[in-house]
């Protein structure tokens, strides 16, 4: 923890007034966090554990310019912006779907994620998407669910069927009569 301690405390000490873009890589036990400076490109990362509140607190006790907090879209959800826009910090998220990938495969693990997120952005390789209000991501939310149960109670119906006429209980969908067709003798 020391180690930590010194080397953040190191950053801090070199960037000063500079802005800084943070990237994170939220995962549901930990939040791995890059510090980027746009300035001079001076970068350091590290894990904490897991917690909103927690995060915009040890951001907001650094006390360097943090120009921007980034992050990709997942299935936490938005709570996390919201919690750091409250404590006044620009927050922007980002679509997996449109983070650049390399051709070549390269060493990927969480804080080499955080990194790639504050760097791309600083470099304006990226763009935000739209974050909901709590009334809309709720409604979504209900909405794919309904969608799920609906598409989940037509499978079920299908693969009945598909049992039933089998087994000979009901008519044959492939004939123009609508009994099933008899086996040659």
């Amino acid at each position: 923890m020391v180690k930590k301690a010194t080397r953040i405390s190191r950053f801090v000490a070199a960037v000063e007034d500079q802005p800084v873009v943070v990237g994170l890589d939220v995962h549901k036990k930990t939040y791995s966090v890059a510090l980027f400076s746009k300035d001079d490109g001076l970068v350091e990362s590290y894990t904490c554990p897991a917690g909103e509140a927690t995060l915009s607190h040890q951001l907001a006790e650094l006390g360097i310019n943090i120009e921007q907090i980034v992050y990709e879209s997942g299935p936490i959800g938005f709570s996390l912006s919201r919690v750091l826009a409250d404590a006044g910090f620009n927050v922007s998220v980002i679509a997996a779907s449109r983070i650049p990938r390399g051709y070549a495969a390269a060493a990927k693990n969480d804080q080499l994620d955080a990194v790639k997120l504050a760097t791309y952005y600083a470099r304006g390789l990226l763009h935000p998407i739209a974050i909901p209000s709590v009334e809309q991501e709720g409604y979504r939310a209900l909405v794919r669910r309904r969608k799920r149960i609906t598409e989940s109670g037509a499978r079920s119906n299908r693969r009945s069927r598909a049992s039933c006429w089998r087994l000979g209980l009901m008519n044959h969908p492939a004939s123009k009569s609508g009994h099933r067709p008899r086996p040659p003798t």
